[in-house]
């Protein structure tokens, strides 16, 4: 009995450190007090930004001051500063929907945000914008979930689990035939890839029942963060790298109907002209309906603000210039993100 009350006073005490450890999602005594040590003077306005070539113009900006805490947790570095005395905390995702996805979840399950702002480049399929421009897109979607139909099948086939509710043919689909090119003395081409339809996400949000799927395909802004959007439109921005590479035109800030992401890097002229005259797209990259998707089921408000550095394909006389202008346009979105955290304080103010 005795020996059972000392093992007791002995082991109890890291039994229950152990599961309080566990209890934290394995986070460290020492990263958990750091944690609520920022929590503390929160909540904050997440920055989540998708490479260093597009952080490091924000960290040398004149309205970033940075503070002195920064925490490093599952691969990724949370560094807390002000702009235009708005506390900030920023983050990078890394290359792609599935980084994007996950750093976002963690920036919002470890803080207390109040709102995401994502910024980054893009590359454009909308003709009527130009590089350097800055898009800011109302919705946002995952155009790389398919359903790949069998050859031989057509739309009027029911999907494998459609019935299910697992797959639709609501949104639309592409077929592969329709861009096939050598084919002559052919009424109707034939291709064995067949179609592909267009998917939407299955997601669970904190304001529905757990377990419970919900589909969205279009992925909406937070309303108030789009009108305050507009405000921006008449900025002026960079339009030389220096004092020999210039665009042709000045750069501008224009809010645009959609905006698409998906885990490719999209450099084919047939496919952007398909996905802007299917879906009405502006900005084509590789993360921002992540980031859409998480804040979507987490009920906090988001913005994306992405700088076009080329058009996504080729095309035009200064369609390609993506490793040329890429600087320039991280540069630009950039300012239009400082500039929007400027207007989203000043309207704060307004509204006290």
């Amino acid at each position: 009995m005795a020996v059972s009350k000392l093992f007791l006073a002995l082991v109890l005490p890291f039994m229950v450190l152990i599961s309080l450890e566990e209890a934290n999602g394995a986070i460290s005594g020492k990263t958990r007090k750091l944690i609520d040590m920022a929590n503390r003077k929160g909540p904050y306005l997440g920055l989540v930004i998708p490479n260093l070539f597009e952080m490091n113009p924000l960290l040398k900006h004149p309205s970033y001051k940075p503070s002195n805490l920064t925490i490093d947790y599952a691969g990724r570095r949370f560094q807390f500063g002000y702009i235009d005395k708005q506390p900030v905390v920023l983050v990078m995702t890394g290359l792609a929907m599935l980084n994007a996805g996950i750093t976002t979840q963690l920036l919002l399950a470890l803080f207390k945000v109040k709102g995401v702002v994502h910024y980054g480049i893009a590359g454009n399929a909308n003709p009527s914008l130009h590089i350097g421009d800055v898009a800011i897109p109302q919705y946002w979607a995952h155009t790389a979930l398919w359903n790949w139909q069998r050859y031989g099948d057509g739309p009027e086939n029911e999907l494998p689990l459609e019935v299910n509710g697992d797959y639709t043919r609501d949104i639309g689909y592409l077929k592969f035939s329709k861009y096939a090119v050598n084919v002559t003395n052919c009424n109707s081409n034939n291709n064995l890839l067949n179609n592909v339809w267009y998917q939407p996400e299955e997601v669970f949000p904190v304001f529905g029942t757990p377990e419970e799927r919900q589909h969205i395909f279009w992925v909406p802004v937070d309303s108030h963060y789009y009108a305050i959007a507009k405000n921006l439109e008449g900025l002026k921005l960079e339009k030389c790298l220096n004092a020999t590479t210039c665009l042709s035109h000045t750069p501008k800030v224009t809010r645009v109907h959609r905006g698409t992401s998906a885990s490719i890097y999209l450099d084919n002229a047939a496919y952007r002209s398909f996905i802007y005259k299917k879906f009405d797209v502006s900005p084509v990259e590789m993360e921002s309906a992540a980031v859409a998707l998480i804040c979507y089921q987490q009920n906090v408000p988001y913005i994306v603000i992405r700088a076009l550095s080329d058009m996504a394909g080729g095309g035009s006389a200064e369609s390609n210039e993506a490793a040329t202008f890429i600087t320039l346009a991280a540069a630009n979105s950039v300012e239009v993100t400082v500039q929007f955290i400027k207007q989203l304080s000043v309207k704060k103010f307004q509204d006290a």
